[in-house]
């Protein structure tokens, strides 16, 4: 029985990402990192060193969807982030940081720390940029008030969020960052067949990323992975709407103390007893003094 052709995977899972970029082809890494930091890569050594497809999804170790050394100076990690959450520019930080301090090593001076870039590709839109149209943007660390200065060029955070590529990318269909995050987005869309036919890395990822998904191992830890982001993604959801319904029960839970104190002052102007007040809304005669000694009203 002849064998059947399985379907594409997403190279946005990250175990797709990592086995297509980290334990791929070279020259395809090195011609998205061309393309994201705008620069030529003359000398690119893959970090291989970690088992890709065995990760726990929070783990705080800092293990990097894909690592790298680029022309023997620049530190440089990717990390595809499907699930947002409210600490993720904590987290952020936390991998660049992590990456940062292992360059040095026992007996190595501070001069021997390299310039680390990490790059961030989000599913999602981030909070900070959310009114922002382009999907990436570089982050630095600046003085504030009055020099503007960058205070080291060895700190930097790219940032580049995927559901704004597909309208960038019609206004600038030539830029090859916004062709590869296409690609990346949804490899079987109408605009990367057309892409490939112009960009020949893409072109080659897409026919790597053909290759890799007819492994069934890849397969499985696919599923899981994605079962495992479905988990995330549904906790999340759950966490939105009971911090809603808090929110809600806590503008209720307002709303019935104000129309207590409303009805004791009201009660009050009338001259009514505060021994009766205080027994008409269910609270002690101290509760009630207190009520109308913070409260002015006419």
């Amino acid at each position: 029985m002849p064998n059947v052709k399985k379907s594409i995977l997403q190279p946005k899972n990250d175990v797709v990402f990592k086995a297509l970029f980290s334990r791929g082809k070279p020259r395809i890494t090195q011609a998205m990192l061309e393309a994201i930091l705008k620069m030529k890569i003359d000398k690119l050594e893959l970090d291989k060193s970690t088992d890709l497809l065995n990760e726990n999804a929070d783990d705080k170790n800092g293990r990097l969807d894909l690592r790298a050394i680029i022309n023997g100076n620049t530190e440089c990690d990717i990390e595809v982030q499907l699930v947002s959450n409210d600490n993720i520019t904590e987290r952020f930080l936390y991998y660049w940081a992590k990456m940062y301090a292992a360059n040095l090593k026992i007996g190595d001076k501070y001069s021997d720390l390299r310039k680390t870039i990490s790059i961030i590709i989000l599913d999602d839109v981030f909070k900070l940029t959310k009114n922002l149209e382009k999907p990436q943007t570089t982050w630095k660390i600046r003085e504030n008030e009055e020099l503007h200065l960058i205070l080291t060029d060895y700190f930097e955070i790219i940032i580049i969020e995927l559901p704004k590529v597909v309208k960038a990318y019609h206004k600038t269909p030539n830029d090859e960052v916004l062709q590869w995050m296409l690609f990346l987005d949804n490899p079987e869309k109408e605009e990367v067949s057309r892409i490939m036919e112009e960009n020949k890395d893409i072109k080659e990822a897409k026919e790597e990323l053909d290759r890799i998904s007819q492994d069934d191992l890849l397969r499985r830890r696919v599923l899981n992975r994605t079962l495992e982001i479905a988990d995330q993604l549904q906790m999340k959801k759950e966490l939105e709407e009971a911090r809603k319904e808090l929110e809600e029960a806590k503008k209720e839970a307002q709303q019935v103390e104000n129309e207590k104190e409303d009805i004791i002052k009201n009660l009050h102007k009338l001259n009514i007893p505060i021994e009766q007040i205080s027994k008409a809304v269910n609270l002690s005669e101290k509760e009630i003094k207190e009520i109308l000694s913070t409260h002015s009203y006419n």
